[in-house]
């Protein structure tokens, strides 16, 4: 029998016997009695590099899948055509606001400031009209309105990127897209090939896309309404009144001459909007010549064209104008 030890705080014996008490208490509180300490510590063990895993996997995945859905779009044929789809996508779940969202994301971010960027003051001055907010929104509002009717239809999309193989060579009206700012841009064009068109139909124009900033920026400058050929008789537009360009003088006394290429619009009043030269191989860059082309285009009117009788929008018109001494 072991001695008595009297409860005093005081007795080293005493002391010693309440340390030794405590640590067999921890022991049995954390890991359990020594008879199966063992096995309650790999359990716990186990426990706790679960609940580590799973709290760095469940946040780590959760980024992971946000990320996925928010991945930005990269300068692709690919990524273009994705572009496109999840805006389908979305207008036939019905998930109308991330449809605005998408088309919204479409406009040039600050467009004023690129617009005077990539172009001369003049040209940029003459397309100001398409950075106002309500033009804005008519123009997305009317592409919702063409998504709404792609996703009734059914049908895909046919996409390519213009810099790649410009319609039209040098000096033609893509060529002229990619090259006619300050600095190239990054063109791609879309289109919608319905199930009962042949693979070798070039299926309803969509539009141009610049890529710009991480995103696909579409120029409303250049739309295609929505046309069914075979129930609709179109009449083109006619030109009813042309102004010749007044040779600026002092490029005729230093006998500069050139082509000038100025792409328009007809608009359904058969006035002219948008004029502007076009740079590209072959074609003048001189300042005065150019204005003075974009003067006299801007002056011409049209009978407009008609669309079974009424009056429609002609987009992405050119025309040449050639500057010698002579004339």
């Amino acid at each position: 029998m072991s001695p008595y030890v009297k409860p005093s705080p005081r007795n080293p014996r005493y002391r010693a016997g309440l340390r030794q008490y405590a640590k067999r208490s921890s022991q049995h509180l954390f890991f359990g009695p020594p008879s199966y300490k063992k096995a309650t510590m790999k359990a716990t063990y186990r426990v706790g590099t679960l609940i580590v895993l799973l709290a760095v996997f469940l946040p780590t995945n959760g980024f992971y899948l946000q990320a996925q859905a928010n991945t930005p779009y990269t300068d692709t044929t690919a990524d273009f055509q994705r572009f496109l789809q999840d805006i389908l996508d979305a207008t036939k779940k019905g998930d109308k606001q991330r449809v605005v969202s998408l088309l919204k994301s479409t406009e040039v971010p600050n467009c004023d400031a690129w617009l005077h960027q990539m172009y001369k003051s003049d040209s940029a001055d003459s397309w100001m009209s398409l950075c106002d907010p309500k033009t804005l929104r008519s123009q997305e509002k009317s592409m919702e309105e063409l998504f709404a009717g792609l996703a009734r239809e059914g049908g895909e999309f046919s996409t390519r990127k213009v810099n790649d193989n410009p319609q039209g060579g040098e000096g033609g009206f893509e060529s002229g897209m990619v090259h006619g700012g300050k600095e190239p841009l990054e063109v791609y064009f879309a289109s919608w090939k319905s199930p009962n068109q042949s693979k070798e139909a070039k299926g309803e124009p969509i539009g141009y896309f610049y890529f710009l900033d991480g995103g696909f920026r579409w120029d409303s400058r250049i739309s295609f309404p929505k046309i069914k050929i075979s129930n609709a008789k179109i009449v083109p537009a006619k030109l009813i009144k042309r102004v010749e360009p007044v040779y600026p003088a002092d490029a005729a006394a230093q006998h500069i001459s050139g082509t000038v290429r100025v792409y328009y619009v007809i608009g359904g009043d058969g006035a002219v909007y948008n004029a502007h030269a076009l740079s590209g191989e072959g074609l003048s860059e001189d300042p005065s010549l150019r204005k003075a082309a974009e003067d006299a285009v801007l002056q011409w009117r049209f009978q407009p064209a008609t669309m079974d009788g009424k009056p429609i929008q002609t987009n992405a018109v050119t025309v040449d104008i050639t500057f010698s001494p002579s004339t």
